[in-house]
């Protein structure tokens, strides 16, 4: 299995275990935003889940809101198809 496809399942596994409310079941394009499963916090925690799970440290450049909008967004840009993490 591919680190991208690792980390996505890695971060499905905590949203849908840590996060999500009871009986609600997020997947790879599930709007983070746009159905209020992240709050400010949240927002903090998804962060810091991406640069732990990465190992590396995301540039204050790259934490926009478009780049966090669903885990395979969020794979997309933080694990590129040559698993080397954008920086």
């Amino acid at each position: 299995m591919s680190p991208r496809a690792q980390f996505v399942l890695r971060m499905l596994a905590w949203l849908n275990e840590e996060v999500a409310p009871r009986g609600v079941s997020v997947n790879a394009e599930t709007p983070l935003f746009s159905t209020r499963l992240l709050d400010s916090l949240r927002v903090l925690e998804l962060i810091a889940f991406t640069e732990q799970a990465t190992g590396q440290p995301i540039p204050d450049s790259h934490i926009r809101m478009d780049n966090f909008q669903t885990v395979g967004r969020i794979a997309a840009v933080f694990l590129p198809l040559d698993d080397h993490v954008v920086a």
